[in-house]
């Protein structure tokens, strides 16, 4: 048929085509194209042609990587690849004059310490914003090359180095505003010291498994500081016997996260200004005196007096559940707490710690409630939730969500005891539910759930219950909504339940 283009013609004028137009494309337009490549791929460009031999060089964002040993490979052959990394990077350097975002990781090789100097030194001659060096392994010594004060445009550094790591006295990072420190052992306090106050700007500030051998105390004293995270694992602790101190003097801190050794002992100082709060408190020892890891949680509780949002877990807790020694009466009062989270770090379905209830007896503003299962302790002996009931059931609490509930009489009675007396109460979700059907009819049984309505899905059931009408948006005539809310189950309010598939 006359003027029938065959697929071979096709494939012809779509490669000259694209041909023409790459090698037609501004110098900016093949830039911006290599910038969403991974850099080991732009690298590799670099062979196409002349005209691409050098181009890579003038990208801005560099990310090199070698992630793991090539086990297939000698020990100096993996040498020779991270040398061969490292004066890449060095002649990138040395040649580009428009690097701002330089990331290098080498995992479990060792690294020759003169190289990094001399990679550092050729990187401070850029307006780097962003810089992450995670290299090196453990046991080897290094130290900061005086040149890193250079650094006064860096925003944001990533220090991963696996090194007893020296800082000079000198150092200053004057627009650092965010530094995460992991895998690192300091040489020791000073060194610890010196790289806080050489961050005058600093506003977050990450400490992830660093080892602390060598150290007894920090002090993280920054006033411009927002958020804290604190990471260390129990390994991260030289000796049992001699726990280090962490004191946090930051009187415009945000966010604090805690996740550690509950022998750990931080000393909170000024933290007036703090929102939310994240705490998982951990003793595995069984050698640590009771009362020391009690005073510990204690007085770093007493220091998130202010905060408005808590993530804790019930490992943390559970440090606490030996009322034999315990005064649980130190536990501080929680002024402007509304939102309390309890949570189990590995099995969600675990019982809810004992000691939840002398959580709420301080937290006069609590709003909203997480917690992994019902508290039985409310339902069992004299110090019953009916015996002292908190007084944010009364005063503030409106929404509570259990996250595995299984529907025994027990779990039905907590519910109803919450719905009964919870004046300003407005939603109970009940996630993860295995028999929904049967958990209807037993609320039905009790009174609850004048309207139902089911929705389909994938995943676990759940379901909520509402204590108001305005919360339950029925899909049923204003008349039968009213008969509901006239049903005399709880004076002026009716309750309703649905539940669905998440």
């Amino acid at each position: 048929m006359a003027g029938k283009i065959s697929s071979t013609d096709v494939h012809h004028i779509q490669g000259h085509n694209v041909d023409d137009m790459i090698s037609d494309l501004p110098e900016g337009v093949l830039l911006h194209i290599l910038s969403l490549l991974p850099t080991k791929d732009v690298v590799r460009t670099s062979v196409l042609a002349t005209k691409w031999r050098h181009l890579w060089t003038y990208l801005s964002v560099f990310d090199f990587k070698i992630p793991y040993p090539l086990y297939n490979k000698s020990k100096d052959q993996n040498q020779n690849s991270v040398n061969c990394l490292l004066d890449l990077v060095g002649r990138l350097l040395r040649k580009s004059n428009c690097v701002e975002r330089l990331s290098i990781d080498i995992f479990e090789i060792a690294v020759d310490g003169d190289k990094v100097s001399s990679l550092i030194s050729s990187a401070s001659k850029h307006k780097l914003q962003y810089l992450k060096l995670s290299l090196g392994v453990p046991n080897d010594k290094f130290a900061l090359p005086h040149c890193f004060s250079a650094f006064e445009s860096l925003n944001e550094l990533c220090l991963g180095l696996k090194f007893t790591l020296c800082i000079p006295s000198d150092i200053c990072f004057p627009s650092l505003k965010k530094l995460v420190v992991s895998d690192v052992t300091f040489a020791n306090e000073e060194s610890v010291q010196q790289l806080f106050s050489g961050c005058p700007v600093l506003q977050e500030l990450t400490l992830y498994n660093c080892y602390w051998e060598n150290i007894e105390q920090i002090s993280v004293a920054i006033s411009t500081l927002r958020k804290l995270t604190i990471y260390f694992d129990l390994c991260c602790v030289d000796d049992e016997d001699d726990y280090m101190t962490v004191m946090i003097d930051a009187v415009n801190l945000l966010s604090l996260s805690c996740t550690c050794h509950a022998a750990i002992r931080f000393i909170p100082v000024n933290l007036t200004s703090i929102v939310d709060a994240h705490v998982h408190l951990e003793d595995d020892s069984q050698l640590v005196p009771v009362l020391y890891v009690a005073h510990c949680i204690f007085e770093l509780l007493s220091g998130l007096n202010n905060v408005k949002s808590l993530d804790i877990t019930n490992d943390t807790l559970e440090c606490l559940i030996d009322r034999t020694e315990v005064d649980l009466n130190l536990l501080p009062t929680f002024h402007n707490l509304t939102h309390l989270y309890v949570y189990n770090f590995t099995d969600e379905s675990t019982a809810t710690s004992g000691v939840l209830p002398d959580i709420l007896r301080k937290t006069p503003k609590l709003e909203v409630l997480y917690i992994p299962t019902v508290v039985r302790e409310y339902l069992d002996g004299e110090d019953s939730l009916l015996n002292s009931l908190p007084c944010c059931l009364k005063s503030s609490l409106k929404r509570l969500h259990i996250l595995y509930f299984f529907g025994d009489e027990d779990e039905i009675e907590f519910v109803m005891l919450f719905l009964k007396n919870a004046s300003f109460f407005r939603e109970i979700q009940l996630a993860n539910v295995e028999k929904v059907a049967d958990i209807q009819d037993q609320l039905q049984s009790v009174g609850l759930g004048t309207y139902v309505e089911a929705c389909c899905g994938l995943g676990h059931s759940r379901i909520i219950i509402f204590n108001s009408p305005s919360d339950y948006e029925s899909p049923d005539d204003e008349s039968d909504e009213d008969e509901g809310a006239n049903s005399g189950v709880f004076p002026g309010a009716g309750v309703f339940f649905c539940w669905f598939c998440r």
